[in-house]
């Protein structure tokens, strides 16, 4: 991998505009690139520019080569994890999903830890990695969901495993991924949605699967990608989940596609994306969620677009991002949650908003970034989940923070936000 020194970086010719853009935020800096195309150039797309970033802020520091892996060596991947790593929780907390060390929920963003680079929120309970590779679960754990040897809930950050690079949480089922790419799961297993053989809950993290670079946890079913993109679906396969042509369940790791970068699994269907951008979907369409203009499910992995780089499948409704940053939102429409300012559902993706950088659809509620890192959030929001302060559903994209890296829509009114540290708001 690419290797730049602060000594070396002494020696590159740096344009004037590097140390203008030091001095600007995040968000001024994206804003800039957006609308200068010398700047996008110089700066934004520039990986000395990143390189030189990090080390004029953190001196000679080292990155070590499981940060650089994880960015694909890509240096303002690697300056986000290092500058927004700051965990803010929000919404639901019944069963201290919030980690709180509490049950009440909490109508506005709420630090909770720091250096966190991943979250995932699952049914009532959350799994979050920090920027050494520890993992945390905290929340609802009647099914042994997080990964602890029992089943009592816990309302704090509580430690479950090391050298944790990726975390999937759903329905009371937890996959993770360590950074020499082994699959470990825990918690329910009643659909064999752990691909552990049996149907037997497990307490404790088991390992499952070696060469696994992702894992994607949906509502009693799960999907990996192994190192050699090769797709593999488990668990479940009601209204045909799996995209096996069937609907027998699986309670073991089954091959179904080829060629896959990216899978999400939602409530009762599928999303994947191929290495060479094009979209499918498979499982339950009762709400037009597979956004293929009918109601009608999918046994098998169907095309529904080109040119995607992103989904997320919610429990009925699903977003997708384009190669050109647009976002498109299909599926279940109560509460707003499609961002079309309207409650009608849409069978086909239906275009919300430009520059979108992320998205994450939850049960009930979706939460947006843009490429400027602001946060936008819209749908149900009787718990308080969309961070707005009240209770009241938004059917509109509606601004939230700044500065946010990342953020994870949970199945049950949660939210949980990746971000720089937020000032106090009085």
């Amino acid at each position: 991998m690419e290797n730049i020194s602060s000594n070396e970086l002494t020696y590159l010719p740096k344009d004037p505009l590097w140390e203008i853009a030091e001095k600007l935020s995040n968000e001024e800096l994206m804003t800039l690139c957006l609308t200068n195309t010398r700047y996008y150039n110089i700066v934004c797309n520039n990986k000395p520019f990143w390189y030189w970033r990090i080390y004029k802020r953190f001196g000679d520091i080292e990155i070590p080569d499981s940060l650089r892996q994880e960015c694909s060596d890509n240096p303002k991947c690697i300056w986000d994890i290092l500058t927004m790593n700051t965990l803010y929780m929000f919404g639901n907390n019944d069963q201290g999903q919030l980690g709180t060390g509490d049950t009440n929920k909490r109508l506005t963003p709420t630090n909770v830890m720091n250096n966190i680079k991943g979250i995932s929120c699952g049914y009532e309970y959350t799994g979050v990695i920090t920027t050494d590779h520890k993992l945390f679960m905290f929340g609802s754990n009647g099914s042994g969901q997080l990964g602890t040897g029992d089943s009592g809930n816990k309302s704090t950050p509580t430690f479950v495993m090391n050298n944790v690079r990726h975390v999937s949480c759903n329905y009371k089922s937890t996959g993770v991924i360590t950074t020499d790419n082994k699959l470990f799961m825990f918690g329910s297993n009643g659909f064999g949605q752990l691909g552990t053989g049996d149907r037997r809950n497990r307490s404790k993290p088991t390992f499952v699967m070696n060469n696994i670079k992702y894992v994607s946890c949906g509502e009693m079913h799960t999907g990996v990608i192994t190192t050699d993109n090769k797709l593999f679906m488990f668990g479940w396969n009601g209204s045909g989940r799996l995209g096996t042509g069937d609907e027998n369940d699986r309670l073991n790791p089954t091959e179904v596609m080829n060629d896959i970068r990216y899978v999400s699994c939602g409530g009762s269907y599928t999303g994947v994306i191929t290495i060479n951008n094009k979209f499918f979907m498979f499982g339950s369409n009762y709400y037009g969620q597979l956004g293929t203009g009918d109601e009608n499910n999918r046994l098998n992995p169907t095309e529904v677009m080109n040119n995607i780089k992103y989904v997320s499948c919610g429990i009925t409704h699903t977003g997708v991002i384009s190669v050109d940053n647009k976002l498109f939102m299909f599926g279940f429409n109560e509460f707003g949650k499609l961002g079309t300012g309207d409650t009608l559902n849409r069978s086909v993706p239906t275009n919300i908003i430009d520059n979108i950088n992320y998205v994450s659809c939850g049960g009930n509620h979706t939460g947006v970034i843009l490429v400027n890192n602001k946060l936008f959030m819209f749908g149900w929001n009787k718990f308080g989940q969309l961070g707005t302060g009240d209770e009241n559903d938004r059917s509109n994209p509606t601004e939230v923070m700044n500065n946010v890296k990342s953020v994870n829509c949970g199945v049950s009114a949660n939210t949980g936000v990746i971000s720089k540290i937020q000032p106090n708001k009085t």
